[in-house]
């Protein structure tokens, strides 16, 4: 190797050690950098090559301080956002073991070995109820794919029968038009319309199996009825908060006042309040029907639905149905 490439090397290798063994509260002086570069890199370093290489960094923009030693300052994440990142792939089921390790081994390794300590609980993974198989990642490469192309895509939709066989819901492959792929409740959905309807349907993504992606060009939205307008995501994702297809309406409700926390954190802000009196507070919502009654009944006491007349009569006959099973 030419000895202009070896000093380049050299520079590459002494900020490699700077992001894995510094911080603000662990400063690296010359001796301990010459260290690392013969245990990680089994190469020896002078202490004037060590701060040559330094001085190079700070010139291409590092933003290396020195303070009784070097530390690397600025980082592309806080480890505040690595644990957040961490922690979202730590909650999500769906994606799988494997993934999920590696995933998580790379967050951990764009900081310092000493935010790895902090993360024992990643420890925890294997226990955790993750899925085995990496059909979640391959889905959403080809529905990416096929959302940046304007293509259609075939696949069969599974579900889970009583003696927990995964089965195929139709004998024949749906053919689809993707949208969008989005995140609700942990899961990843997307929305799209199954060719011979015109109405959207929600498919949770690790549920399809054997994908392909078609020559076919995808349906324009505007044939679509509920898309015919324009596909406004933060809109559509309030507005299905369980991801049930269906139509949406305008839904009165009345809540506890005390739960209104509640309600911003699941229907977000747009809503119109009607009334407020004596503990409770009325409000109209534009909503999908199918998903309001689970989400009326999940909250119980605490909200009552007031219109439309069908749905708050789907609201108690559910109600009833409950009941009756516990008597």
């Amino acid at each position: 190797m030419a000895q202009g490439q070896i000093k380049k090397l050299y520079i590459m290798q002494t900020l490699e050690i700077l992001k894995k063994y510094s911080d603000v509260d662990h400063h690296l002086k010359q001796q301990d950098i010459i260290d690392y570069m013969k245990k990680d890199y089994d190469v020896i370093c002078e202490r004037k090559s060590v701060a040559r290489n330094i001085s190079n960094l700070q010139d291409l923009g590092y933003d290396i301080v020195k303070d009784n030693g070097y530390y690397l300052d600025y980082r592309e994440f806080e480890d505040s956002e690595l644990r957040l990142l961490i922690d979202s792939v730590l909650a999500s089921r769906h994606i799988p073991l494997k993934q999920s390790k590696e995933l998580i081994d790379k967050l951990v390794n764009q900081s310092s070995v000493y935010f790895r300590k902090q993360m024992r609980h990643v420890a925890n993974l294997d226990n955790m109820n993750h899925v085995k198989s990496n059909v979640l990642f391959y889905n959403i490469d080809i529905l990416s794919e096929a959302i940046e192309k304007n293509r259609q895509v075939v696949f069969f939709y599974n579900k889970v029968d009583k003696d927990l066989n995964v089965k195929h819901t139709t004998k024949s492959k749906h053919l689809v038009n993707p949208y969008q792929i989005v995140v609700a409740n942990g899961r990843y959905y997307l929305i799209g319309n199954i060719d011979k309807y015109d109405n959207v349907t929600h498919f949770r993504v690790e549920k399809i199996s054997d994908i392909q992606l078609t020559d076919g060009l995808r349906k324009d939205p505007k044939l679509v009825t509920e898309l015919k307008d324009g596909l406004n995501l933060p809109k559509h994702m309030v507005e299905h908060i369980y991801m049930f297809s269906g139509e949406s309406d305008h839904v009165t409700l009345k809540v506890k006042e005390d739960r209104m926390d509640d309600i911003i954190d699941w229907l977000g802000q747009d809503f119109r309040v009607l009334e407020s009196k004596e503990g409770f507070v009325t409000i109209m919502v534009m909503a999908n029907l199918n998903a309001m009654k689970y989400w009326a009944i999940q909250f119980g006491e605490a909200v009552q639905v007031l219109a439309p007349e069908g749905l708050r009569r789907e609201v108690i006959n559910s109600l009833d149905n409950i009941r009756r099973q516990y008597e």
